[in-house]
């Protein structure tokens, strides 16, 4: 199989299928998210300019420049919140919230590190587009073709369980197709978990 046509055949062949399978495919439904709008003539024009093994590896990078830029990030946000709440002078019989002054600045300066974990991917993704000003237009319109395909083919997550989580519902860790073959895999396996539970809670 060509690795151009590995998405159009996913689809292919899970419609030849369908007849004979009818009634197990409505009890396992993927998804209840509403269906996405058809692609216009420009982002089907600008999708085709980047292959599938391309975008993904883009993808993946563009994904790699995220975490590396929360760590820089984080580091800022520990610096500040630390460098700002080590300098109030505070009274330990008063209490903030209910909580001692050194315990409320210490919850506070963890806050200030998580807002700098999540930033990080907001100025890694920043970082990235700059540097590929190229294929930025052609990542967009991709971006969009991509999760359309996510959308119809992953599974519904409300049926999930303590012993059956969903997996990565919007593909994040996708960075190439045997990635991708695996992801469908995934979501197979979590619909028949889902629909028919594992072989543990059948032998119990």
């Amino acid at each position: 199989m060509s690795v151009r046509t590995v998405f159009a055949h996913t689809a292919r062949s899970s419609a030849s299928r369908a007849p004979a399978r009818r009634p197990l495919s409505r009890r396992l439904a993927s998804s209840s998210a509403p269906p996405t709008p058809a692609p216009t003539a420009a982002e089907q024009h600008a999708a085709r300019q980047l292959d599938w093994p391309t975008y993904l590896s883009l993808r993946k990078s563009q994904r790699v420049y995220g975490l590396v830029a929360s760590i820089p990030t984080t580091l800022i946000g520990f610096s500040a919140g630390a460098g700002y709440f080590a300098t109030i002078e505070s009274d330990p019989g008063d209490l903030i919230f209910g909580i001692e002054p050194v315990y409320a600045y210490g919850l506070a300066t963890l806050s200030c590190v998580g807002l700098g974990w999540l930033a990080g991917p907001m100025v890694g993704g920043t970082v990235w587009r700059l540097t590929h000003r190229n294929v930025a237009k052609a990542m967009e319109a991709k971006d969009k073709d991509f999760f359309r395909h996510i959308s119809r083919w992953r599974a519904d997550p409300s049926r999930q369980s303590a012993t059956n989580p969903a997996p990565d519902y919007y593909a994040e860790k996708v960075g190439s197709l045997r990635q991708y073959r695996s992801w469908l895999r995934d979501q197979n396996i979590f619909r028949r978990k889902a629909a028919f539970g594992s072989k543990d809670e059948a032998v119990l």
